[in-house]
This record gives C-alpha cells, sequence and structure tokens, in this order.
C-alpha cells in the first residue's frame, strides 16, 4: 500500500490526515488565532458582558466573538472554553477538514447591572396587575417569565384590589407592554435626584 509522507514532519498518511502534499498539521493553511480569550461574566447570574449590555451565556455568542479574533482560510470555528479548544473547519480539494488550536480561556469575573441593583432592592417600575383573578395569574406568569430573562423583579406584593410586581427596568416593562398589547396606564413619580439627574419611578396599571 502507498503512503504519502509528509516532506515536512515525516509522517506518513496512514497516521494523518493529508492537504495536497501535507499532512493536516503541517499544511500551509494560514490560521491566526489568539493565545487567550477573555470574556467578561456576571459571578451571579452568569451572564456576559457585551460593550455596554449583559447578555444570556450562549456557544452561539461566544463562536461569533471568537472568530472576530481569528484571521485566515477557515469558513468556521467553533470555541470550547472548557477545554480550551479552537476547532477551525476548512475545506480543501472538495473536503472540509477540521484542525485544532490550543486557546487559553480566561474569564473576568464581575457583578452585572441587574445584580448589583437586585442586591440593593433597586426597582424603576412598578407593575399593577387588576382584573380576573384567573386573568391575573395567567398574565402574571407571562410577565414575570418574560421580564426575569431581560431585568428582575425584586418582590410581588398582594393587595385587595390586585397584584403589585417591583421591577428593576423601566424600559423592559414598556417593551413588553407594546408586545403583549395589554391596555395599560402609565404614570410617572419623582423618586429623587441623583448627580443632577431626577430619577422616577413608572407605575404600569394593566387591566386585565
Amino acid at each position: 500500500m502507498h503512503y504519502l509522507i509528509c516532506p515536512k514532519c515525516g509522517i506518513t498518511s496512514d497516521k494523518a490526515q493529508f492537504i495536497g502534499p501535507f499532512c493536516l498539521k503541517c499544511s500551509p493553511i494560514r490560521l491566526e488565532a489568539p493565545r487567550a480569550f477573555s470574556i467578561e461574566l456576571c459571578g451571579k447570574c452568569g451572564k456576559m458582558r457585551i460593550a455596554r449590555d449583559w447578555v444570556e451565556y450562549t456557544d452561539e455568542i461566544i463562536n461569533k466573538l471568537f472568530k472576530r479574533k481569528c484571521r485566515g482560510d477557515f469558513f468556521k470555528v467553533e470555541y470550547a472554553p472548557k477545554i480550551e479548544t479552537a476547532t477551525f473547519f476548512v475545506e480543501k480539494e472538495g473536503n472540509i477538514f477540521k484542525m485544532e488550536r490550543v486557546v487559553k480561556y480566561e474569564p473576568i469575573k464581575s457583578i452585572c447591572t441587574n445584580c448589583t441593583r437586585k442586591g440593593s432592592n433597586y426597582f424603576e417600575a412598578i407593575v399593577q396587575l387588576r382584573g380576573r383573578p384567573e386573568r391575573m395569574a395567567k398574565y402574571e406568569k407571562i410577565i414575570t417569565e418574560a421580564l426575569n430573562k431581560k431585568t428582575f423583579i425584586i418582590k410581588a406584593e398582594d393587595l385587595k384590589e390586585g397584584r403589585d410586581l417591583y421591577v428593576g427596568s423601566t424600559k423592559e416593562v414598556l417593551a413588553l407592554c407594546h408586545e403583549l398589547g395589554i391596555r395599560t396606564v402609565i404614570s410617572r413619580k419623582l423618586h429623587g435626584v441623583k448627580q443632577g439627574k431626577r430619577i422616577y419611578r413608572t407605575t404600569f396599571l394593566l387591566r386585565l
């Protein structure tokens, strides 16, 4: 049986993959990857910081961020932080090859804005649920699940007339109300002044 011999390292094609006359490791394919990869992570909720925003940690986002730091003759890359390995996918001669590089993972531990505010009982908005008990229960579940993905709810309070939810972000409540198409009465109240800026708390009355 005839085997190819890599002219650079001497390994034969029965022991390694080849691209043309070279083994995969010695093939003159251009791949430039960083020696280390860092991302800022919240030590409490696990979210990752992208520019000024804190988002859910996903493999898809990690791969996109890592790809921006790489250059070369590949069409796809997957980075696995746990094993500190980057896998590059290269297409040559009608075949797809995988080439691996060791890239150290250096997470930066931090605390996200939501977790910092949650720990200090901070809130910007009050969502007042009013209506029939069964409808309030239904929408409270929907609203709670949706808001906990974007911000936080520090407490829920039972009242004779309904339920009040104390929420960390006015912006996220407003966006959710528009998304759900719920009739909403909005009022704002001055809460204080910080560094010369007026701080308001917003109440959203939801009639269900």
